[in-house]
């Protein structure tokens, strides 16, 4: 099988700077969100992103910087999460031989579901059941769409 196509340092997950600064807030200040890391909200964020349904591009170089060390994810949920949303979007399996690809993929869609995060959560503090009820919503939709 085909290895997956990185660069000679390693791959890492990118988000803006100003971004960073709301993934701190949510870490220390944010009741659920509060004592997560990078990975936990990052994972979440790709989720909700995705929910919403579009990606917004993180900004130029030297704005946007790798922060979190691809070896981190490795054999983790959120790899596999990563894959399958590259793998959709792209419509072809062979996004998850091009490690950039399907990082920026996720990474576009963390930036979207980030930003929404950050606009709910402050405006409603139950955002965590209003976020699970709309996730086992999109789940249902989009099994029972599959299966017809």
């Amino acid at each position: 099988m085909a290895k997956e196509k990185s660069g000679p340092e390693g791959r890492r997950l990118h988000f803006d700077n100003d971004d960073a600064k709301i993934y701190e807030n949510l870490i220390k200040n944010h009741g659920p969100f509060k004592g997560l890391n990078y990975i936990d909200i990052f994972s979440i964020a790709v989720a909700y992103g995705k929910k919403a349904g579009f990606r917004t591009e993180l900004k130029p170089e030297g704005k946007s910087i790798g922060r979190v060390v691809e070896s981190v994810i490795d054999n983790s949920e959120l790899r596999y999460l990563m894959k399958a949303i590259a793998v959709e979007e792209e419509d072809s399996l062979g996004v998850i031989l091009d490690l950039d690809k399907y990082f920026t993929i996720s990474e576009e869609y963390a930036k979207t579901g980030l930003e929404l995060l950050e606009q709910e959560f402050i405006a409603n503090e139950e955002i965590l059941e209003d976020m699970e009820l709309e996730m086992i919503q999109f789940y249902n939709d989009y099994i029972e769409g599959s299966e017809e």
